[in-house]
């Protein structure tokens, strides 16, 4: 199994949801949680209110019947109560199906009966991020969870193989069809085909999605609007500005501000 299985998973996951995937996909994400991105998964430290004295409000939200659906940009192909191939071909029944994954570390993401709570007093949450990185106590690297969405039913399936074949069943509603089948409530059987490197078959109430902020830095050039008179020293071509944005684990790894901050310890001592 490859080392950057979850890097795959959340690359792909993202890419057709537009949200950070929970990893693994059980994992207990709750708002104000407060961690960094590293080797491209969120590593929670604390909370805002243990780590920064900051309490927060949740915004309320009710159940509905949202659906989120990824499919690696069409790489998985759904086949129901139909067989498929030649040969040792997976034959489908009434309540079953046969996934084909057209790429390899392709990823089926399936969640429905979501609900998304938010922090209710995100603005107040904002300064005081603002206040702390400028007082030095917010670390560059860190990041807090603003958005969760739990489900109902989550079913999440990457397959290492190109072209490789699942075969599924609802393990006790034979009367699911269509995508219903994916989140059953009964639960999903392996049936037969490739292994599955990843297989989170319509498990329950999980919080398979959030989204996080982070410090971003923008630097301003005297040819930008809003562009600051004051240079600052370290910045003969500009100036900077922090702002609170949203981030993921792809662009705000926690490893790159980590080799920023030797490098810039190595120029303090000379070498």
């Amino acid at each position: 199994m490859p080392n950057d299985r979850h890097r795959q998973y959340i690359r792909k996951v993202r890419a057709d949801v537009g949200m950070e995937p929970a990893w693994p996909p059980s994992a207990d994400r709750r708002l104000g949680d407060v961690g960094v991105f590293r080797k491209g998964h969120f590593e929670r430290k604390g909370t805002l209110k243990t780590l920064f004295g900051i309490d927060i409000e949740n915004r309320p939200s009710k159940k509905n019947i949202t659906v989120f659906h990824g499919d690696s940009k069409g790489s998985v192909q759904i086949h129901l109560n139909t067989g498929i191939g030649a040969g040792a071909a997976l034959v489908t029944a009434d309540g079953s199906m046969v996934l084909e994954f057209g790429r390899a570390n392709s990823v089926l993401f399936h969640a429905a009966g979501c609900r998304t709570e938010e922090i209710r007093n995100i603005d107040l949450v904002e300064k005081r991020m603002k206040e702390l990185h400028a007082d030095k106590k917010w670390p560059r690297d860190h990041v807090v969870v603003t958005e969760v969405t739990h489900a109902e039913r989550t079913t999440a399936i990457m397959c290492s193989r190109r072209n490789g074949r699942i075969a599924l069943r609802a393990a006790a509603d034979p009367a699911a069809t269509g995508l219903d089948l994916l989140t059953a409530t009964g639960g999903l059987q392996w049936t037969g085909g490739a292994a599955a490197s990843l297989q989170v078959l319509s498990e329950g109430r999980l919080t398979p999605l959030y989204r996080a902020r982070g410090m971003i830095r923008h630097w301003f050039r005297e040819d930008e609007p809003g562009f600051l008179d004051d240079i600052d020293d370290e910045a003969e071509d500009g100036t900077e500005e922090w702002f609170v944005d949203y981030v993921s684990s792809e662009d705000f790894e926690a490893d790159d501000y980590d080799e920023a901050t030797d490098d810039e310890a190595t120029d303090d001592d000379g070498d």
